[in-house]
């Protein structure tokens, strides 16, 4: 006699996907936050499979997405002394980067000299960035009398500074120091979202679904990788993979915006598991 007996039986398929070509990932998007992957053997999931669902487990970026972008915010105007005391317009262009406030000071200061402003060893450059850390806002110190800053222009970085539209300066007595009027926003990403078309919703994001599949909270320091090991990670359901087979698969990475971030020539990745239950039957021998 043959008895049959049925048994859910725990499956899992686990993929690590990165964003280099040398890799596979093809379809790349020119700020690198885009990239598609082809399956050989493509993905299948059972029909009958139940409670179909997808985390990320671990995921890896480089804390590198430029807070000052060539041709969009890199650009300070300044009028003061250059060393033969002739008033002079300075427009500087600071480097695509992702600055805090004492790296885009020292750009600030670098550019200066380069372009012969003004500067001695007591009054030191025309202007100098400083933090008032008691309110988060920064404070432009003027050095010469002769000097003021243009925020007017479309393309400085006013907003990063928290100052407004406006000139600042000359002033008769220095030194002058002058604070934002709003607090600095340097960090213009506050967390990543990592999306893929895994599935047609994922997690939501307050009244909405963006195929959202993990959030990768930035915990390092500007320049360095963030290594994502989620205690919990949330899982999706994806009872859209069932009875399906999938070839090619999307992944894109966006800040807390849902805007597509620059990774600044960066490779990104993300260890993808996909866990669903499949009914088996057994059949054993009896009496």
């Amino acid at each position: 006699m043959i008895n049959k007996t049925q048994h859910i039986i725990p499956q899992q398929i686990s993929m690590l996907v990165s964003s280099n070509p040398a890799n596979g990932a093809t379809s790349i998007s020119p700020d690198g936050s885009y990239f598609e992957i082809n399956l050989q053997d493509g993905l299948k999931i059972p029909k009958q499979a139940l409670n179909v669902n997808v985390s990320v487990e671990e995921s890896t970026i480089w804390w590198v997405v430029p807070n000052i972008n060539t041709g969009e915010n890199d650009k300070l105007y300044i009028t003061g002394p250059n060393n033969s005391d002739i008033q002079t317009n300075f427009v500087l262009t600071i480097p695509k980067g992702l600055y805090d406030l004492e790296g885009l000071n020292s750009a600030i200061i670098r550019e200066l000299e380069n372009q012969n402003a003004k500067s001695d060893s007591v009054l030191g450059p025309l202007i100098q960035l400083k933090a008032d850390e008691a309110t988060q806002k920064v404070i432009i110190r003027f050095n010469y009398p002769s000097t003021s800053v243009d925020f007017t222009q479309s393309n400085t970085f006013r907003y990063i500074l928290g100052f407004n539209s406006q000139v600042y300066g000359p002033y008769g007595s220095v030194p002058q120091n002058i604070v934002a009027e709003n607090t600095a926003n340097f960090n213009l990403v506050n967390y990543f979202l990592i999306h893929s078309d895994l599935t047609n919703k994922g997690i939501r994001f307050n009244n909405d679904y963006n195929q959202t599949i993990s959030q990768v909270l930035i915990d390092k320091a500007p320049g360095s990788q963030i290594v994502s090991k989620p205690f919990n990670p949330a899982k999706i359901n994806v009872a859209e993979l069932k009875g399906s087979i999938r070839t090619n698969l999307r992944f894109w990475l966006t800040d807390d915006q849902n805007r597509r971030v620059n990774t600044n020539n960066e490779y990104w990745s993300a260890r993808i598991v996909i866990n669903y239950l499949m009914p088996t039957t057994i059949e054993t021998l009896g009496e």
